[in-house]
């Protein structure tokens, strides 16, 4: 009489290995988006399930049920890997319906810790450069640009980037937007690329029509970028930034008060400049998106 093949599945040794990987792959995945609460409950769950799947291969119970046993703990096994690879990867706050919290950084917020920062915020706008006041023509670089825009590019968290102008003609402009393209070299901000117009000593003579020009010469020369925008004060875009050329691009308003409401027209509002986060020393601007915005 032939005996029945036996299915091929894993030693308990193995199967062991397996499970003590994944769960160690899924608390890393927590610990590294600081979910530290989450990060210590888990750790706990996981312990007792690996002690309640171990428990009766070591005390032999269930002997008629341990192939049945050895697949359960493969598929969580299985489960844990998955889990802790999306978890990874994923925003989880702006995968969903809702409002999003986000800051503006720029060198006057000094050394920012966005490891820390990101408990509380989903997105960043970092300042690129600006044109000097002293001047008004010679453009700089932010000094914190690379190490803020390297910081969200490893935490994966979603970024933007903006340059102050100072921009009086679309010559002027156009050399803006040449500096932001050499400095991005390639890289292409989830949230796009802005040019700040507020500056009423070397822009506020200028008409509806000149800034308008300004700001389409700026944008358009933005090379590899698909979203493109404006940031100006609620008072600019009521009665500075009204050529309807503007409404071709992202509409960014800085306007603070309790009414935190993105009004038609506009993807993102700038709602205080006083904002605390973690990880920042200095007070910090707070600015608010849609899922909508994506």
């Amino acid at each position: 009489m032939t005996k029945k093949k036996k299915l091929p599945i894993l030693s308990l040794n193995k199967i062991w290995l397996l499970f003590t990987i994944s769960a160690i792959i899924f608390s890393l995945s927590l610990y590294y988006k600081q979910y530290l609460a989450i990060y210590i409950i888990h750790s706990i769950v996981i312990l007792l399930i690996m002690l309640v799947a171990i428990l009766p291969f070591i005390f032999k119970k269930y002997k008629k049920k341990q192939k049945l046993l050895k697949i359960i703990t493969i598929l969580l096994s299985i489960a844990l890997i998955t889990s802790g690879i999306t978890i990874y990867n994923h925003n989880d706050r702006l995968a969903s319906e809702g409002q999003y919290i986000g800051i503006d950084v720029s060198k006057w917020n000094g050394n920012i810790n966005l490891q820390l920062a990101k408990q509380e915020i989903d997105f960043v706008i970092i300042r690129c450069g600006y044109t000097s006041l002293s001047d008004g023509t010679t453009i700089k670089e932010d000094p914190l640009f690379e190490q803020n825009i390297n910081q969200c590019i490893q935490l994966s968290i979603p970024y933007g980037v903006y340059y102050y102008s100072l921009a009086r003609d679309e010559t002027q402009a156009k050399k803006e937007a040449d500096f932001v393209t050499s400095k991005l070299n390639g890289r292409i901000p989830e949230l796009g690329v802005f040019i700040d117009l507020e500056d009423e000593e070397y822009q506020g003579n200028l008409s509806n029509q000149q800034l308008a020009n300004v700001a389409v010469s700026f944008l358009d020369n933005i090379q590899n970028e698909n979203k493109k925008g404006i940031y100006a004060n609620h008072h600019w875009w009521s009665t500075k930034l009204t050529d309807s050329r503007l409404d071709n691009y992202i509409k960014w308003k800085a306007r603070y008060n309790d009414n935190k409401v993105l009004e038609d027209g506009f993807s993102i509002l700038q709602y205080s400049e006083t904002g605390n986060v973690k990880g920042i020393n200095t007070n910090v601007d707070l600015n608010l998106i849609t899922n909508k915005y994506w």
